[in-house]
């Protein structure tokens, strides 16, 4: 059940790519996101903006376009 980084059109709701977190760093991410108190093992959806994708390359060497794609972090099963 790996934590990742999904890259979806901007223009639809169709997944172009999702990268997986090969460690799942539960503190980091909890961190770096506005999450609500119910939230506390982050199993919703969480949009990527400019600060947490500079954030997430410096832990993790993944930067992804948020111009050209919608991003968001999402657990998955």
């Amino acid at each position: 059940m790996p934590r990742a980084i999904a890259l979806f059109e901007k223009e639809g709701d169709a997944l172009v790519n999702r990268f997986e977190f090969l460690h799942d760093d539960v503190e980091f991410f909890l961190s770096i996101l506005d999450h609500p108190d119910d939230d506390p093992l982050l199993y919703d959806v969480y949009r990527v903006d400019n600060e947490i994708n500079k954030k997430i390359f410096e832990k993790f060497g993944i930067m992804v376009d948020i111009e050209k794609f919608d991003c968001s972090i999402e657990y998955y099963e």
